[in-house]
């Protein structure tokens, strides 16, 4: 009896072992998509208010919602009214079950002025939704606490519908490699997938539809190998036509049936008569389904897909699909919020995913036995369903989605993952196992970490709020700034340099110069409206308004509107700007900052140190690397001239000069500097016309390049062109024109040199008339 007992046991131990790897994968899975729902601001997931609200017409009303009909009634359910029912049925059912609260979900859309949604110079202003994210303020279109709490829990309903897609992989899987790591790797490229994280830790029908194709794919396998047993036919009808009530690519689940079905045929291992009554049920159990939903949709709008009014909603395709659209498919299948995709180091690991998946598992097809080639061919025809499927709903309207793809996520995950076995014949260059594991192992331990690195560096960064800091925290240059007497700036950090490792990781557009800035806000009082703030980098050049960058948008990257701003607190707001690309010399910008009443579309009042101080924040200037301005062409014989500092050393050079007489009294000088080390003052250039007897007659001194360019700013190898102009009395003209350079306050003069020989008083000659 022990023994028996005993081998009992070890059977069920033997048995259980190869499940355990699935349940670390399922937990892990949950852990994660829970961190996603909570990082993910409330409707910020795809499409997540239309689905609510029609859960919440479900649970309110008891009957799907009517295009137009529901509109009218107040439910935000745009083209998600005519979409399939089961998965807002059921999700219906989940919130009778939890009692959640059915006040309606009316959230106010960031205004599309202040919004960058889609590819932009950065990864900022991306939220669509006003939201408050300390959950500091009440009023309108903001979430109560009850409200985003039921966004949360909608959510992990759909964490576990996708339990059932993962659970589906694994077994499909097991199906070709019953002993080894390859299922766990298949589920672990499904699971991790950032993007099938984002889907399950939101509330979207596709939740629904993956699970259905996927255990239809599973059982389409079974129905070829196994045969047409008498509940198979009859199991996969349920199957399609529950995927057809989830989402209208689920239909073409019936043809995989058809496919298994027509290959016993051509293997003789089946009749025609007998593949046509195994075929009947399968249609029929569908058709029984899907055809109540169909009919209403023929009764309301006179299709029986409802396509027709979800594309008034959404709009029809004006142009053709262009290849471009493939790469976005591709980017968006790995990853990205609705109005913003990655960094783009973030896909590097995915696209090696792919190639090193499907390259070795197209050179070693041959190497498999017959059953697995026709699992994984299975597969294959699969996922291309689905891909013409999503090029024929895309020819009718943009929808360059990733998610559109995941009916066929498992089958392209086995794929994958049997491409990397195949890889493993190279493990023994790496010494790894003979069963070709190695980098099976290494992508299955890889992926799980690398969706929580995406989560950080992906929706975090860009939907995450600034830092908020105690409010007696050290600020970095400290300033006394106010705007209208509410919101103060208690300091900054700001430089302009080019980020190597941005550019490398994050966008090309992080390869020329960018501002980077960190501002540290206070609100000093209840800020009521919604500014929008203003960062611009203007020519310093006294009336020139010449922009740099010119920047507006809502404070902390888009994600804090001032209104919902927690008073007292230090809020540290940090911008990495690019610069965009301009035919422009070499010189110093001035950084301001101010806030702008969208309302009245003015600016608020700046007080300095408890003064008035006009409407904008002059914090610094900076120097911005352009170009560098081409050398005078004629030649001055007198130069070049050498100026030292107050420490002796030679810091500037006038490699030139050119003087032009006006057709009436005003010369103009053009000066050609050169810096050859940093210089800490700002100097003025003197520029002096005297008479044969050394008096003087005209002076146009004046900052470098009219006061664009302080000195204190140069760096060596800088060229600067600066013109300055002398007025004379007419019939006047000069014997001696000489340059200088002098510091402020007290005007003294650095000392110049011509040939190595001391200019008189620092003042170099450049111009004397012709003998």
């Amino acid at each position: 009896m022990e023994t028996q007992q005993s081998t009992w046991h070890a059977r069920a131990r033997a048995h259980s072992r190869p499940y355990r790897g699935l349940l670390i994968i399922l937990m892990a899975f949950v852990a994660t998509a829970t961190a996603w729902n909570a990082v993910i601001p409330p409707y910020e997931n795809l499409d997540e208010l239309e689905h609510i609200e029609v859960i919440r017409h479900l649970v309110v009303t008891g009957r799907l919602p009517v295009h137009g009909d529901a509109e009218a009634a107040g439910y935000h359910v745009r083209q998600q009214a005519s979409q399939p029912p089961l998965y807002h049925a059921l999700a219906a059912g989940w919130a009778r079950l939890l009692r959640l609260p059915t006040t309606p979900h009316s959230p106010q859309q960031v205004p599309g002025a202040v919004v960058a949604c889609g590819p932009t110079d950065t990864l900022y202003n991306k939220a669509s939704w006003r939201g408050d994210p300390f959950g500091t303020s009440t009023g309108p279109g903001l979430q109560n606490e009850a409200q985003r709490a039921t966004v949360h829990a909608m959510r992990a309903f759909s964490t576990l519908l996708q339990l059932f897609t993962l659970a589906g992989t694994w077994t499909l899987a097991r199906r070709i490699f019953p002993r080894g790591p390859v299922p766990a790797l298949a589920t672990v490229i499904v699971a991790f997938n950032p993007q099938f994280l984002l889907l399950a830790a939101g509330v979207n029908n596709d939740n629904a539809v993956t699970p259905l194709a996927t255990w239809g794919l599973v059982l389409g396998f079974d129905l070829w190998e196994r045969g047409p047993e008498g509940w198979r036919p009859w199991a996969f009808g349920v199957l399609a036509g529950l995927a057809a009530l989830s989402k209208l690519s689920g239909l073409a689940l019936i043809g995989v049936g058809g496919l298994a079905l027509l290959v016993r045929l051509l293997e003789r291992r089946a009749t025609l008569g007998e593949t046509i009554r195994q075929a009947l049920p399968i249609g029929l159990v569908a058709g029984a389904i899907v055809a109540p939903w169909m009919i209403r949709n023929i009764r309301l709008y006179g299709d029986p897909t409802a396509l027709a009014p979800m594309l008034d909603k959404v709009g029809r395709r004006q142009t053709g699909i262009g290849w471009g659209e493939a790469r976005l498919m591709w980017l968006s299948y790995w990853g990205q919020v609705p109005c913003s995709f990655y960094p783009r180091a973030l896909y590097w690991p995915y696209l090696a995913l792919c190639v090193g998946g499907v390259v070795p598992l197209a050179l070693g097809a041959k190497r498999l036995g017959q059953r697995a080639r026709h699992l994984l061919a299975l597969c294959a025809i699969w996922f291309a369903v689905i891909v013409v499927a999503w090029i024929r709903w895309n020819s009718m309207t943009p929808a360059p989605g990733g998610r559109l793809l995941f009916p066929a996520i498992s089958a392209l995950a086995l794929l994958l993952a049997a491409g990397w076995q195949a890889a493993g014949r190279l493990e023994s260059r790496l010494g790894g196992g003979p069963d070709g594991s190695f980098f099976v192992l290494i992508w299955t331990a890889l992926l799980p970490a690398w969706s929580l690195v995406v989560l950080v560096a992906g929706p975090l960064a860009i939907l995450g709020p600034p830092v908020l800091l105690r409010q007696t925290a050290p600020v970095p240059n400290p300033i006394a700034v106010t705007f209208d007497e509410a919101i103060a700036l208690r300091g900054y950090e700001a430089a302009v340099r080019t980020p190597s490792l941005a550019c490398l990781l994050e966008s090309r557009t992080y390869c020329s110069p960018t501002l980077d800035l960190t501002l540290y806000w206070q609100a000093d009082k209840r800020v009521t409206d919604d500014l929008t703030l203003v960062i611009q980098l203007l020519s310093p050049e006294p009336g020139a308004t010449d922009l740099r960058l010119n920047y507006n948008h809502w404070p902390g990257r888009g994600n804090l509107a001032t209104s919902v701003w927690p008073t007292g607190a230090l809020i540290r707001d940090r911008y990495r700007l690019p610069l965009p690309p301009q035919d422009r010399y070499t010189q110093a910008w001035a950084l301001q900052v101010a806030f702008v009443d969208p309302t009245s579309a003015t600016r608020l009042p700046v007080q300095l140190a408890g003064q008035p101080a006009g409407d904008s924040a002059t914090l610094t200037h900076l120097r911005v690397p352009d170009t560098q301005p081409a050398p005078l062409e004629v030649r001055n014989p007198a130069l070049p001239a050498t100026f030292a500092g107050p420490n002796g050393q030679h810091a500037i050079v006038l490699d030139n000069a050119g003087v032009a007489a006006g057709a009436t009294t005003t010369w103009e000088v053009t000066l050609d500097w050169r810096s050859e080390r940093t210089v800490d003052a700002d100097l003025t250039v003197f520029v002096h016309a005297y008479d044969a007897d050394g008096a003087l007659l005209s002076t146009g001194d004046g900052p470098f390049a009219g006061g664009a360019f302080p000195t204190h700013l140069w760096q060596p190898g800088d060229r600067v062109l600066s013109t300055h102009y002398l007025a004379l009395d007419s019939g006047v003209k000069p014997a001696r024109i000489a340059v200088g350079l002098y510091a402020a306050p007290d005007g003294a003069r650095w000392p110049a040199e011509q040939d190595g020989t001391p200019a008189p008083d620092g003042a170099v000659a450049i111009w004397e008339p012709a003998p």
